[in-house]
């Protein structure tokens, strides 16, 4: 897992330094108490690898993790995060405020607002499988819209043996309304090799570049969310304790895109 121990420092430092200049914000206790979750050790260092971004340069990103955002915007790449969620939205710009290379906006993924090829790269962490009905297909769609030639989309999906939907009894992110299913509202969906393959078919402007299947050894990501809140206390110490495994059988699939 390269990468994850500057990602690490820069989310406590933001939370630390948001707490004693502003006070109380809920987003910068997370930071402090939780600086990745389990999953985002296998998708936050990726991407700001996989994505060579350099500082001048333009990067798109749709509703990830913003901690990522961040980075990248210290390193003076001038990076746009677009979010369906205002509350979201509002809540990071008050705690990255005094960063002026990352500009937040409210916006569906299916449909955004940007002209076509103004990105070099684009990114999405564990977006698309939350966008109800064919969205995911239609976001990246718009993903390979934004960027421009000879660019890059990266992106990670939780991966399974076989896919499956997951549905809610509420809505956890955006309320979009019940689903046909019984009238849960759907939440996730997994992607095998074949979802994942018709998926990337739905953009034919992207080129595959690169495709990685990984876990944590030990799988922290099951207990955390199987066991959510009550491994919260551990959080600073998920890094320290599992390593990256490629695995077949996986639960992140990461995926490097070009821009034909």
């Amino acid at each position: 897992m390269r990468g994850w121990t500057g990602l690490y420092r820069t989310s406590v430092g933001l939370g630390l330094g948001h707490l004693l200049r502003h006070g109380y914000e809920r987003e910068a206790v997370i930071r402090v108490v939780v600086p990745l979750d389990p999953s985002r050790y296998l998708e936050l260092p990726y991407a700001l690898e996989e994505l060579h971004a350099a500082p001048g340069e333009r990067v798109l990103d749709l509703a990830s993790p913003k901690l990522l955002a961040v980075a990248l915007a210290r390193r003076g790449v001038r990076v746009t995060s677009v979010d369906e969620l205002a509350s979201e939205v509002e809540s990071w710009r008050r705690l990255a405020a005094d960063e002026p290379n990352l500009e937040l906006e409210v916006g569906d993924g299916r449909k955004l607002a940007q002209a076509d090829a103004s990105f070099d790269h684009a990114y999405s962490v564990s977006v698309l499988e939350h966008i109800p009905e064919r969205g995911d297909g239609e976001a990246l769609r718009e993903l390979a819209r934004v960027v421009r030639p000879g660019g890059r989309v990266v992106l990670t999906l939780p991966h399974a043996r076989e896919a499956r939907d997951e549905y809610r009894d509420r809505p956890l992110y955006a309320d979009h309304g019940p689903s046909a299913a019984g009238g849960r509202y759907f939440f996730q969906r997994w992607y095998d090799p074949a979802r994942v393959d018709a998926l990337l078919a739905q953009a034919p402007a992207l080129e595959l570049e690169r495709r990685s299947v990984v876990r944590l050894q030990p799988n922290l990501n099951a207990a955390y969310n199987r066991l959510f809140p009550w491994l919260v206390p551990l959080g600073p110490l998920f890094g320290l304790a599992a390593r990256e495994r490629a695995d077949p059988d996986g639960d992140v699939v990461r995926l490097t895109l070009g821009r034909r």
